[in-house]
């Protein structure tokens, strides 16, 4: 259990985001594609759309064309994966020197979200080769794919039908405690505002219904586990993939990974109402009184909501339909690890899910708190 927590709150360390100029109005130099995922991805967004098209959603696009420019007589989707470069250490064609140095600030074709849609009249989509490479992961393992590369641009797609740019991203917000008193509660304030974080809910229950979906047929089928074990292990896969994105993120851009206010660190799950508000009202104090340094913390209207939001949307959403497929661990080979695996994961995906449960929980006391017509009390 103690790991599990453990895991959890590194889950919880948010990067910080940058802001990106807008990359449709740019040229791609083909030295700065990168080739060897083509396959991979294109073979994951068709079968995400297919998702959206059983699910009733219409045909947005006709092909998927992957590092290639469109044909200009169909509607298809572009996507360029993107080579990482560091902005001092570019050939004057675009190209980069050498491999993308850890601490050193990447150029603006960089893609700096995981995967990003720049454009939705023309339909483009950016992703960082990284990225792609982190969330497809699958080891050794033939003839599976990881679901994780499957939520990115599931979730990407779900912009194109909203017709909005987006991108995969969770990222901390820094407030500087040397502001004054009132200029701090109204940052406070302005991060509770929920009008940007709908639109990205509403992506992530999208793509949600297409891992719902396509999750327990193959690739993502895991036949080592019952249809329910190999359901609650792509659950875990995602959040692993989460969490080694975050842990990825810290290392670009000079950025060392930042701590959130130890209010946002759940210790206990179920977590008890008071302490809940107990935590939130630390948090809101802290900021309010210190005078020096700075405090990170997971703000509500980010570009995306926090990873555990995400866990937690998405180990509400598969878990019922893990628990309704069978569960036949004792009739298959290596029965000892499917039975244990069958055993374990329901309790990671319930600890994913109280993460979740508890950051909403003090965000919205601390909403509420900043929120209220008397200024906090703070002693």
């Amino acid at each position: 259990m103690t790991g599990m927590v453990l895991c959890s709150s590194a889950a919880l360390v948010l990067f910080l985001a940058i802001a990106q100029k807008p990359a449709h109005a740019q040229n791609i130099p083909p030295c700065r594609l990168d080739n060897s995922m083509v396959t991979l991805v294109a073979d994951t967004i068709e079968r995400a759309a297919s998702a959206y098209r059983e699910n009733g959603k219409e045909f947005l696009f006709d092909s998927v064309v992957v590092n290639k420019p469109a044909p200009p007589d169909r509607r298809a989707l572009v996507v360029n994966i993107i080579k990482d470069a560091n902005a001092g250490d570019l050939t004057p064609q675009g190209c980069a020197r050498g491999a993308a140095k850890k601490d050193e600030p990447l150029d603006h074709l960089s893609v700096r979200g995981g995967c990003v849609v720049v454009a939705v009249e023309r339909m483009e989509m950016r992703c960082s080769s990284s990225a792609v490479v982190l969330f497809g992961d699958v080891g050794t393992r033939s003839g599976r794919a990881n679901p994780a590369l499957l939520y990115v641009l599931a979730h990407e797609l779900a912009h194109l039908y909203q017709r909005r740019l987006g991108e995969y991203s969770g990222r901390a917000e820094r407030l500087d405690l040397a502001k004054s008193r009132p200029d701090k509660l109204k940052e406070l304030q302005a991060a509770c505002d929920p009008v940007s974080t709908k639109r990205e809910e509403e992506a992530d229950a999208m793509a949600v219904k297409v891992l719902e979906t396509l999750l327990a047929k193959p690739p993502y089928r895991e036949p080592l586990y019952s249809q329910q074990g190999s359901l609650y292990w792509n659950i875990d896969q995602l959040a692993l993939a989460s969490d080694a994105w975050t842990k990825a993120m810290s290392e670009r851009e000079f950025i060392s990974r930042p701590d959130v206010h130890k209010s946002f660190m759940p210790t206990e799950f179920p977590t008890p109402a008071k302490v809940v508000e107990s935590n939130a009202r630390r948090f809101v104090c802290d900021v309010l009184t210190r005078t020096h340094g700075s405090i990170y913390y997971p703000g509500r209207s980010t570009t995306h909501p926090p990873l555990e939001q995400r866990l937690r949307r998405m180990a509400e959403s598969l878990q019922p339909t893990a628990q309704a497929l069978p569960n036949d661990s004792n009739q298959r080979q290596f029965k000892s690890i499917a039975r244990l695996q069958s055993q374990l994961s329901p309790l990671f995906t319930h600890m994913y899910r109280e993460t979740g449960v508890y950051m909403e929980a003090v965000q919205s006391r601390v909403c509420t708190i900043v929120n209220s017509p008397t200024s906090p009390v703070c002693k």
